[in-house]
């Protein structure tokens, strides 16, 4: 199976910056635990108002027991009211540039 790259994009309702980013980081290193983890990495925009998730997973397979792992819901539930829009999810394919 093919490697499987994500972008999740979100941002933060005005005055909630520092409270999303805390309850984003609280995922990190049990996302990184989890089997097929091969990248997630948490960054934030130079405006601070925005945050990004790059992720690199085994499979397509892996990516989909990440959704449906419990700290993920427990961290969807606890940045509902924080943020300012739905997250913008998009999957991506590698693109051999030597070839």
């Amino acid at each position: 199976m093919a490697k499987t790259y994500v972008t999740a994009v979100i941002v933060a309702k005005e005055g909630c910056e520092a409270l999303l980013e805390k309850e984003l980081r609280k995922v990190v290193d049990e996302v990184r635990a989890e089997s097929g983890c091969l990248r997630y990495d948490l960054h934030r925009s130079g405006r601070g108002d925005a945050f990004l998730f790059y992720e690199i997973w085994e499979s397509p397979a892996h990516l989909d027991a990440h959704s449906r792992a419990p700290h993920m819901a427990a961290m969807h539930e606890a940045t509902a009211s924080l943020t300012a829009c739905p997250t913008e999810v998009t999957l991506w394919e590698a693109v051999d540039a030597a070839g």
